[in-house]
């Protein structure tokens, strides 16, 4: 049995980072090339001390870290009066997907969310790994599409020139 509870970047920023690990190696590493790969938790710490971020543990029977629903909170830039959360990062360990575990995760994000005056939320997931489904399960709609392009030093040179 898994349990779901907001918790701060001290709590689990010993245990995080493999689990960090194991989603990008598992999800973003396909899309974004292996070596890229580096949980900046001084980051967090700063959204944390801004009050912008949400982070949601999923903890096994043990204590042990087994996944997280990471969020940026911020007033919504085109929509006064509206707080908007961002999902920043959502990862259940294998041995934590069974069942409606990564649904329990949400919802039990989406309810420390409202207590934080949160409006509005925001989903994304790789096309590797889409969640539609689940995003649907919880009552999202689809809104728009998101695109990444990298802008390295050769691109930065070449639309510079």
């Amino acid at each position: 049995m898994l349990t779901f509870q907001a918790e701060p970047l001290a709590r689990v920023k010993e245990e995080a980072p493999a689990l960090a690990r194991a989603h990008w190696d598992e999800v973003e590493a396909s899309m974004h090339g292996g070596p890229g790969y580096s949980l900046n938790l001084a980051q967090y710490a700063s959204l944390e001390q801004l009050d912008m971020l949400v982070l949601v543990a999923a903890r096994q029977d043990d204590g042990r870290l087994c996944g997280y629903a990471a969020f940026t909170v911020l007033p919504c830039p085109h929509r006064q009066g509206v707080t908007l959360a961002a999902l920043d990062g959502l990862y259940l360990a294998p041995e934590a997907r069974r069942g409606l575990a990564a649904l329990g995760l949400l919802r039990a994000a989406e309810k420390i969310l409202i207590q934080r005056g949160v409006d509005l939320v925001q989903y994304s997931s790789p096309d590797s790994r889409p969640c539609d489904a689940l995003y649907r399960r919880l009552g999202a709609r689809r809104t728009e599409s998101i695109w990444h392009r990298e802008l390295g030093r050769q691109q930065q040179k070449s639309l510079m020139q």
